[in-house]
């Protein structure tokens, strides 16, 4: 009996010893890595220059070393998400498929409206369009066009327009604007508050709201305020951007006095642009702290001339980084 009892014990101070041990031993916790945020969506508008009033003989200013240009600035530029395009005349209409089709890899699909108009609005998008839609904008020939996409953060809604310019610029009239904008105003404003209508009209739940282009109007301008009263935010001096110098041109867009008739696509100079009214504009989904990067695009003189051109364009372009943290 004693023999059995001293086992027992035994077994005992090993059992007891090896919870001891145990009790002792650090604990242990997962320590996984959060989840890296989604990516951003990258943006870029251009006004492309329908070649309208180039003399005939240069084949719409050599729209297809201008679309070519393009391309080649598209694909340095990493291949973005959206890209929003203006004044698409007849000639870019047929030259911008085939390009399209063969940029990055064949990633981008076409979104616009082919009217009958002689400046149309087109969207290039490698991100899966959703939906989308035609906007034609008050007084003729100005228009919209805008996508909802489907995103890595989740719905983005982008649209590019082409708004009413300083020479073909009336007040609103019934013959002229839609009823959502008063007479008192002229139709370039008119055409701010229709894309905000559009937007407002939507279905929710787009993580982003992005509208730009060739918005032919100064920051300050009644057109702008009445964007950023409805919660757009520039995205230029959003992202700390200094504002437009005529003297350097830095920060501007269109406008300048550049020689015809290529209106300084052929120079090294370039376009001279000195005021700044090509834009995007970001409104983010409520919870959403956006954040922002912006550049230029299309802003520097190509370091050879294609064909005698060293630019794509008579407007420098933008191009942002946008998202939400």
């Amino acid at each position: 009996m004693r023999r059995l009892a001293a086992a027992s014990f035994a077994a005992f101070l090993l059992v007891a010893a090896a919870c001891s041990d145990s009790d002792d031993a650090p604990a242990t916790t997962s320590t996984a890595a959060p989840a890296p945020p989604p990516a951003p969506v990258r943006v870029v508008t251009l006004n492309l220059l329908h070649g309208l009033f180039c003399p005939a003989e240069t084949d719409a200013c050599q729209a297809p070393d201008r679309v070519a240009i393009f391309a080649e600035l598209v694909e340095e530029a990493g291949c973005p998400d959206l890209i929003g395009l203006q004044e698409i005349g007849s000639r870019l209409e047929e030259l911008l498929p085939p390009a399209v089709e063969a940029l990055c890899e064949g990633s981008y699909t076409i979104a616009w409206e082919a009217v009958d108009s002689p400046d149309r609005a087109m969207v290039l998008s490698r991100l899966p369009v959703v939906e989308e839609g035609y906007l034609d904008l008050a007084n003729f020939p100005w228009e919209a066009y805008w996508v909802r996409v489907e995103a890595p953060q989740g719905p983005v809604d982008f649209l590019t327009a082409h708004f009413a310019s300083s020479i073909n610029n009336p007040p609103c009239a019934a013959e002229r604007c839609p009823p959502v904008c008063p007479a008192t105003i002229t139709t370039n404003q008119c055409n701010a508050v229709e894309v905000v209508d559009l937007f407002e009209r939507q279905p929710s739940g787009a993580v982003l709201t992005i509208a730009g282009g060739d918005l032919n109007a100064e920051p300050g301008s009644p057109t702008l305020d009445t964007l950023t009263d409805a919660g757009f935010v520039d995205v230029w001096t959003g992202a700390g951007r200094p504002e437009c110098d005529p003297a350097t041109h830095l920060g501007c867009t269109g406008g300048g006095s550049a020689p015809e008739p290529f209106v300084g696509m052929d120079t090294e100079e370039g376009p001279g642009s000195d005021v700044r009214i090509d834009y995007l504009l970001v409104r983010p989904q409520e919870g959403c702290e956006v954040e922002i990067e912006a550049d230029g695009f299309a802003h520097e003189r190509r370091p050879t001339a294609r064909n005698g051109l060293f630019w794509p364009a008579d407007h420098t372009g933008l191009q942002a980084t946008l998202g939400c943290r």
